[in-house]
């Protein structure tokens, strides 16, 4: 039956909780990343199992070699919520493209292909990028182009296909067009039908989707984008100024607009992306301030979010007093994780003088 969605706190799976595709997604792609790390023996097994589950019940395939996921599943398997949404599409792209790259599944990067062309036929707007999903709705996010940027970075990295690095430029004339404020140096989250904002101008702020946004466009920078870099360090500091708490120096999951209330809860998945984040602006500027910062944040993340659990296991939620509030250890969180400590290796790796 795939991956459990969600774990009680004493490392015991929640049987009765519906399934999501992404979640499955993502632990397919986990496994496959901490397979080519050489994090875990048993790695492609469990990948595998989870990319077997995601592509059998819930996926569908047609005659125009197109396929796409489900949103949710019971618990039995059966199909609970047929809403084909692109985020959970950008995630089954990502997972493909990354068994390509870890285990040379020519299937799998077979898969991530049908899935843009489903997107590409079904889902992309007269205008610029992708509707919501099938059926389509409102508000529409900013959050699956971003995760589709993500996904296509691995694509092109994995098979140098120029049509991809094409994709990777239209969503960054995106990214500057709608997502990035240029006033506040904040990211819009919510638009109606036509790439206007939503009510509350957007918002809320998301200071974790800014810190991701920063690590992507560092990473597609790297492409030889001069102009995202400078975005990216822009997003990093505003993101720090809004939304670092000061009494725990955790990033909050929400701020209430620019000069906003900071919302009282701290996920875990905010402050990965924040090592993320120094480390990517580290390698952009060479400076050893930056890879101070993130040793500290893992810290935080150790004490606070590592601490008192089954080992392996996470509290995905805090208050402000650093208390867990969170009654279930959520499994999408992992990705997150396994994304932060990828980051931190590959540094450590790739810059010895730091070390």
């Amino acid at each position: 039956m795939g991956s459990h969605e969600r774990l009680h706190m004493d490392g015991r799976p929640n049987v009765n909780s519906t399934l999501r595709m992404r979640v499955q997604a993502r632990q397919a792609y986990v496994y496959a990343h901490a397979s080519s790390l050489g994090w875990y023996k048993n790695a492609k097994q469990i990948s595998d199992h989870c990319w077997r589950f995601l592509t059998g019940p819930g996926f569908t395939r047609d005659a125009n070699d197109t396929a796409s996921c489900v949103h949710l599943l019971n618990p039995d398997g059966r199909v609970c919520d047929a809403l084909q949404d692109t985020y959970d599409q950008t995630f089954v792209i990502l997972a493909g493209a990354w068994r390509y790259k870890a285990f040379n599944d020519t299937s799998a990067l077979d898969v991530a292909k049908q899935v843009l062309k489903f997107l590409d036929a079904n889902v992309k707007d007269k205008t610029d990028g992708w509707l919501e999903g099938v059926p389509a709705k409102t508000p529409r996010r900013q959050n699956p182009h971003m995760h589709m940027f993500e996904a296509l970075l691995v694509l092109y990295s994995t098979t140098d296909d120029q049509k991809y690095l094409d994709q990777l430029e239209a969503l960054f004339n995106m990214f500057k067009n709608y997502f990035f404020d240029a006033q506040t140096h904040t990211i819009i989250e919510y638009f109606d039908q036509d790439w206007m904002r939503s009510e509350k101008n957007g918002g809320p702020i998301v200071p974790g989707h800014m810190m991701e946004w920063c690590w992507l466009l560092q990473k597609y920078g790297e492409h030889g984008s001069i102009e995202a870099k400078s975005y990216s360090e822009k997003l990093f500091f505003q993101a720090i100024e809004l939304g670092v708490n000061k009494k725990n120096q955790l990033l909050c999951d929400t701020v209430d607009g620019v000069g906003g209330l900071q919302s009282a809860t701290f996920r875990s998945w905010p402050q990965t992306e924040y090592i993320k984040a120094c480390l990517a602006m580290a390698r952009q500027f060479n400076d050893f301030t930056y890879v101070k910062k993130a040793a500290k944040i893992i810290d935080v993340v150790f004490t606070t979010y590592l601490k008192n659990v089954p080992m392996g296991g996470w509290v995905d939620m805090v208050d402000e007093d650093g208390r867990p509030v969170s009654k279930y250890m959520q499994a999408s969180s992992f990705y997150h994780f396994l994304g932060a400590a990828a980051q931190a290796d590959r540094f450590v790796k790739e810059h010895t003088k730091f070390r």
